[in-house]
């Protein structure tokens, strides 16, 4: 019997429960979605570095070291189980060219620091695409798998070195899987060589740099050893890397990926629940008399109200399973980059349960709410059921007072806009669907906006400029830094510059344990970030922290802090917590010179006149600085680090538009199917008092347009007023060193293509409805 009942509603309202059925589909789908990219990025990390072994703290070192003091350091150490130090071939993109069939180009656009190594014998293995250890014999090389999707490279293809005189030509033999430098953000990659390769170009071409690596009892002891290393003034001229960081870094693209389709699986699921009222109540309102009957010969609650709830329970069931299988056939488009960097690997048997998991709550929600929705059948009485009729508006009498006075509008627009006005309440769905449609496309392209825009550099600890200098430590560092002053001296092209030196100092944290601050000392250290408070350092006996540093440290605003200078303390008041993402968020800004410390690096941020060229500007200085100092243009580098990152959002907002688009359409014909149906009697009363068909369709129109407009206005505000906070909230949880991040829109997408798109969109549909107005006939409709 009550399939029955179900089959003959399907057939009944075939449109209306199209519509319900793809809701539940589309929100099981991305809430399943977003837990296998969670899952899969995870399993798919944890396995490679199964596998491959990273270490837990990494010091890169340009210059000489002491092999002798490092092992000695490392064995004395009581938290280190191994440890290694491996040695790099540090090249310039422009030394090396790639020969293709269809094409040759050299790689001196690229602005990571390649470097060249053998394979290691036990931990930190370059692994290839089958998660083992990659093997390369001579005359071979294994190109890492992120220039391999920057340049588009293929097995098979020719890498030609050519430096100091000396032209070596190799063959691509496999795409190698780096589980240290994965990451545009890492700022470096490793292109491994057979043993005899390396050890012949060792010492004759490019420049030398050391990976220190250690590996400890507890990997999140990283921060403490890195603290004593450092303390104990071993080689320490490059960056410094722990496991979290490693690990952050690698899962970043998907960490925001499974954030974005989680924030959409959310709203989907909102816009179902509308949708879902909505058609329950108009159900119940054209039932209202056999639901009294119902109630007068005896029927529990329980009994009438199954007989709706079978239906949305059959349609949820058949929803979630459908989303859950296309959540599996589509996955490889949002794991696509995941199998890339990580390897291809099936979806994990865990991806699959959890995601069954999460379609089971989708619809034990969607059921628990459809109870919630059905118990006004409870309140309802059998006198009420049997004798109400449809109930005049409480605003009616306001209604008919405004459509008797006003003579400006013409009478299709009059009984549109007030219609919406005075029944408010009848046209919530197509205003909330608006709503949420926008803020599914709103917040994602804002931050993809925000990620890729040359502004971000102030959350990157930097003010924006046209380039970048970078000098490293060593034992040149000094000579370096003249040898930078005297060139910008020179060039005529160059409007204004800022220096900044990198000093390191100690200090205390929060657990009043010693801990290593890292300061960029200059007249205008800290101007132009992002200050979640305070403001940038004004006087000498000033600094500015990073927000990580303020969390581990237990500081605030205008606190105190001690640092150790020379042996001797010295007080500094904060000035103000800013945000940022380089040196793993763990950095200082100060004006005081910190003359008895050494220098760590020297940075100039250079502006330009407007005509200059940057690139060649750049690529100029290159060539003139030469080897130990980069020279990089602040948009490139943008680009390049964040690149990975903002094209799987722009993916997955491709996916969001498909999907926003198909909702729109859902929601405005199920809302007039059902409102068409309901609104027979009157459509009837216009018919008979002289309006024609297409005066009907023209108020239908307009009372769809001017709601959707106004759902559509008040998304962007809200878009305004929450897409910073849910950004921040996603942000903020992953470690970055973000707590808060202004969105950066773009005018023209928010306030003129969006809703235009979908404001066009939402009338084509109601257009196209609204024409089965033609089939009905007024002697039909009079006797209904």
């Amino acid at each position: 019997m009550n399939w029955q009942i179900i089959k003959k509603d399907l057939k009944r309202n075939k449109l209306i429960n199209l519509a319900l059925f793809l809701f539940m589909v589309f929100s099981a789908m991305l809430a399943a979605l977003s837990v296998i990219v969670a899952v899969q990025t995870f399993t798919s990390i944890s396995e490679l570095y199964k596998k491959a072994k990273p270490s837990h703290f990494m010091q890169m070192h340009k210059g000489e070291i002491n092999r002798e003091a490092i092992n000695k350091f490392m064995s004395e150490h009581g938290d280190i189980t191994y440890w290694q130090t491996c040695t790099m071939i540090d090249m310039y993109g422009e030394c090396i060219t790639v020969k293709g069939d269809q094409n040759t180009y050299n790689l001196s656009d690229c602005r990571l620091d390649i470097g060249l190594v053998m394979q290691n014998k036990e931990r930190d293995i370059l692994l290839n695409s089958k998660h083992n250890k990659a093997v390369i014999r001579q005359g071979e090389i294994g190109v890492p798998v992120l220039l391999k999707e920057m340049y588009k490279m293929e097995l098979g293809d020719r890498i030609i070195l050519n430096c100091n005189g000396i032209t070596k030509e190799f063959v691509i033999k496999e795409f190698i899987l780096d589980s240290m430098m994965n990451s545009t953000m890492c700022s470096s990659t490793r292109i491994l060589l057979s043993e005899k390769d390396f050890n012949m170009l060792q010492g004759k071409v490019g420049e030398v740099e050391y990976l220190i690596e250690a590996y400890l009892t507890n990997s999140k002891e990283a921060n403490a050893f890195q603290t004593d290393y450092e303390n104990a003034g071993l080689p320490q001229n490059g960056q410094a890397v722990t496991y979290s960081m490693i690990f952050l870094l690698s899962a970043l693209t998907d960490i925001i990926t499974v954030f974005v389709l989680f924030f959409v699986s959310i709203l989907l699921i909102l816009i179902s629940f509308i949708c879902v009222r909505f058609t329950i109540l108009a159900a119940m309102e054209e039932d209202m008399n056999e639901i009294g009957v119902m109630k007068a010969i005896g029927l529990r609650f329980f009994d009438i109200r199954d007989l709706y709830l079978i239906k949305y329970r059959t349609l949820a069931i058949a929803g979630v399973i459908a989303g859950n299988i296309f959540a599996l056939l589509i996955s490889s488009i949002f794991t696509r980059h995941i199998s890339i960097t990580f390897g291809d690997k099936k979806i994990s048997i865990h991806a699959i349960v959890l995601s069954l998991i999460i379609s089971c709550i989708v619809f034990y929600i969607t059921n628990f709410y459809c109870k919630i929705v059905l118990k006004k059948i409870k309140k309802l009485s059998v006198v009420e059921t049997l004798v109400r009729g449809n109930r005049l508006n409480k605003n009616a009498a306001g209604f008919k007072k405004i459509i008797y006075k006003s003579k400006k509008l013409p009478v299709n627009w009059l009984l549109g806009i007030c219609e919406v006005f005075f029944q408010f309440r009848n046209w919530l769905i197509v205003f909330f669907s608006s709503i949420i449609v926008v803020l599914m496309i709103l917040i994602p392209v804002n931050l993809m906006n925000t990620l890729k825009s040359p502004k971000f550099i102030s959350y990157m600890g930097s003010s924006l400029e046209d380039i970048m200098i970078e000098t490293g430590n060593g034992k040149n560092i000094e000579d370096n830094y003249e040898t930078i002053k005297q060139l910008l001296k020179r060039d005529e092209d160059i409007l204004n510059y800022q220096e900044y030196r990198r000093v390191c100092a100690k200090t205390v944290d929060a657990q009043k344990k010693l801990m290593n601050l890292h300061i960029d000392s200059g007249e205008n250290a800290g101007n132009e970030l992002q200050f979640l408070s305070g403001k940038s350092p004004e006087r000498e006996n000033e600094l500015a922290i990073s927000y990580l540093n303020a969390n581990e440290m237990g500081k605030e605003t205008n606190d105190i802090i001690v640092l150790y200078l020379n042996g001797k303390e010295k007080e500094f008041v904060i000035s103000g917590i800013y945000q940022d993402v380089t040196s793993g968020g763990y950095t200082a800004k100060s004006k005081y010179h910190f003359s008895g410390l050494n220098s760590e690096k020297y940075s100039f941020s250079v502006n330009f006149n407007e005509k200059t060229d940057v690139k060649k500007k750049a690529d100029e200085w290159n060539e003139i600085l030469g080897y130990g100092i980069k020279v990089e243009p602040m948009e490139e580098f943008i680009n390049q680090t964040l690149g990975g990152v903002v094209n799987q959002l722009r993916t997955i907002i491709f996916v969001i538009i498909i999907i926003s688009s198909c909702l729109t359409m859902f929601v405005t014909i199920l809302f007039i199917k059902l409102r068409l149906a309901k609104d027979l009697s009157e459509i009837a009363v216009l018919r008979a008092i002289g309006f024609s068909k297409r005066d009907i369709k023209m108020q239908y129109m307009i009372k769809i347009g001017c709601i959707s407009m106004i759902g559509i206005l008040t998304g962007i505000v809200l878009t305004q007023v929450l897409g910073e906070k849910i950004s921040n909230v996603a942000l903020s949880s992953a470690g970055l060193g973000i707590k808060k991040v202004e969105l950066i829109i773009n005018p023209v997408t928010e306030f003129i293509i969006c809703p235009l798109f979908l404001i066009m969109l939402i009338l084509l549909i109601t257009w196209i409805v609204v024409r089965t107005i033609k089939k009905y006939n007024i002697i039909t409709l009079i006797n209904e």
